[in-house]
């Protein structure tokens, strides 16, 4: 029996598979072993259907906005052609660093928006839970109260990154917490008035200013140091870049306290009373007090006396507000104005009559600013074009305001008052980038480490702090010159070669023994004068042979030193 099979014919269609993504498959053969192939996707419509090959342009701006100086290297100055070529190559790396920070930016895709209300409604009108109803659960949860009223006023402080809160009442009771999970890392009551609070340069780490001294805890709240020289302490300030502690005195006094090494770097007296009006400049790192006679003062720890004062006021400064940039101030006084400074050229720019006189004042990163008159807080967006009509927002606190603080990276302004604490949304305030190698917060432990060892490296010391921080880039020829001659004075000073002629005696005292003699007991006479000079040299650049008091440089001491010669 036979089997007929049936025989269809095909037809093969070439089809195209190409995804829309422009990714084709195709075989490779593998070079290392012959007879394989393996599969490997390539982007075919890259090159030809990319509308826009070329990168993105960077403008101007933002290159000399991030250009720390390496467009004013002159390559032409150096002589020798190894070092020319390692220069110019040096060069290539800053420009190309400077244009990727640059270009950067581009990614950025938050954009700060501010509230707007319906035709013929203000914004001062839309109260917290309208706002908290309209945005997103996230942004919600940024608004919350704390009620304490057994403990207020209430003072507080942001991290750097913004990621964290500190609070302190007057009573004696002070929490710290990440303010965005409201996980509580500690709290406790130091059974003592607390004047003021402030973080320092890690999270982990907190200085209050009690009614006697001034204590850092660690973040379980246990006592780590207790700084007796922080005496009747009222306000304080943290510089991060410097590792300083700035607290103001009742006493009238400002002192200068690292908190690197536990010293006192400075500690002199304002002579302008009670320094409860504080504030510091992120730009260059200068204090700012306000006194009752309305004038603003700023401060260096390179001089007892202020190297600013302007006349902000007729009447007591009652706050103090810098912008993040150093490029603009807002002052507030008891003659009831809100005053908008510019820094650069130290003269003002608007000026606005309040309803009453404010306590409190704070500026954001976008330049909004808020003031409180009593328990009612007035936040204002146009304060420093000069438009400004009206307030931006209005909130009334439970009790009367004590601080004003607008959170680091967040549309947040954190109000401490008599009933305790609240944080209110300001739709626009806060910056919505965030440069993660500075300020990140999210994050981890070992992070946190790593940046806390980087400051410490990066520390700048407090002989830098002046008016134009861009002296730190500069060469100090007054010093470089005085070095220079205390090197040739010490270091290169030779003795004078001894040219003398011993006189023929008679009766046989002109024998060669008798010359030599002679001879020797001149360049004695010479070397002992070369040794004075030399000593009085030293005395004059480096302090040492009685030059401060002291005979010897203070090195360490050693057992064998009882063995040492004693000699006067």
């Amino acid at each position: 029996m036979s089997s007929h099979v049936k025989t269809e014919v095909v037809n093969l269609v070439a089809q195209d598979f190409t995804p829309a993504d422009g990714m084709v498959t195709k075989m490779k053969r593998d070079k290392k072993e012959k007879g394989k192939y393996y599969l490997k996707k390539i982007n075919a419509s890259s090159k030809r259907h990319d509308p826009f090959p070329e990168k993105a342009p960077v403008s101007e701006d933002a290159m000399k906005r991030h250009d720390t100086g390496a467009q004013d290297i002159d390559i032409s100055t150096i002589k020798t052609g190894v070092h020319k070529k390692r220069m110019e190559k040096k060069k290539e790396r800053f420009m190309s660093r400077i244009e990727k920070t640059a270009r950067a930016e581009l990614l950025n895709k938050e954009d700060e928006g501010f509230l707007e209300g319906d035709e013929g409604e203000a914004t001062y009108s839309i109260r917290q839970r309208e706002i908290v109803d309209a945005v997103d659960v996230a942004s919600a949860t940024k608004h919350f109260e704390l009620n304490l009223p057994k403990f207020g006023p209430y003072r507080f402080d942001y991290t750097r990154n913004g990621r964290h809160l500190l609070i302190g009442g007057k009573v004696g009771h002070v929490a710290a917490f990440d303010w965005m999970t409201k996980r509580l890392h500690a709290e406790t009551n130091v059974m003592e008035s607390v004047r003021d609070v402030q973080w320092l340069h890690v999270e982990t780490m907190y200085a209050v200013a009690q009614k006697r001294w001034t204590f850092i805890y660690d973040k379980q709240g246990v006592e780590l140091h207790c700084m007796k020289q922080l005496h009747d302490i009222k306000r304080l300030e943290f510089l991060p870049r410097h590792f300083l502690l700035v607290a103001g005195a009742n006493t009238s006094f400002l002192h200068y306290l690292d908190v690197s090494t536990g010293a006192l770097v400075k500690s002199f007296k304002t002579y302008e009373g009670p320094v409860d009006v504080m504030a510091q400049n992120p730009y260059n790192a200068m204090i700012f007090t306000g006194n009752s006679r309305g004038v603003v003062s700023m401060w260096s720890p390179n001089s007892n006396k202020p190297l600013v004062q302007m006349l902000t006021h007729k009447a007591p400064v009652q706050g103090i507000a810098v912008h993040h940039s150093g490029n603009y101030m807002a002052t507030t006084g008891m003659d009831g104005f809100l005053r908008i400074w510019d820094l650069r050229k130290q003269a003002q720019m608007h000026a606005y009559k309040l309803a009453r006189p404010a306590s409190s004042i704070a500026m954001s990163q976008k330049g909004v600013v808020a003031c409180s008159l009593g328990s009612l807080v007035h936040i204002y967006k146009d304060a420093s074009t000069g438009t400004l009509a009206e307030p931006y927002l209005l909130y009334n606190a439970k009790g009367l305001v004590s601080d004003l603080k607008f959170c680091p990276y967040e549309d947040v302004l954190g109000v401490g008052h008599t009933e305790g604490f609240t944080s209110m949304l300001v739709p626009g305030s806060g910056n919505p980038n965030f440069d993660a190698y500075f300020d990140n917060p999210y994050e981890s432990a070992s992070q946190r480490k790593e940046r806390e060892v980087r400051q410490l490296l990066d520390k700048i010391q407090p002989e830098m702090i002046s008016l134009d921080p861009s002296d730190i880039n500069k060469v100090n020829i007054q010093a470089l010159e005085d070095k220079i001659e205390m090197r040739q004075k010490v270091l290169y000073q030779r003795p004078e070669e001894v040219k003398v002629t011993v006189k023929h005696r008679m009766r046989g005292r002109s024998a060669a023994k008798a010359k030599q003699n002679r001879l020797q007991g001149v360049r004695a006479e010479r070397k002992k004068e070369y040794i004075q000079e030399k000593r009085a040299a030293e005395k004059e650049f480096l302090g040492l042979h009685g030059g401060n008091g002291e005979d010897k440089l203070s090195a360490p001491k050693s057992v064998l030193d009882r063995f040492k010669s004693k000699t006067k």
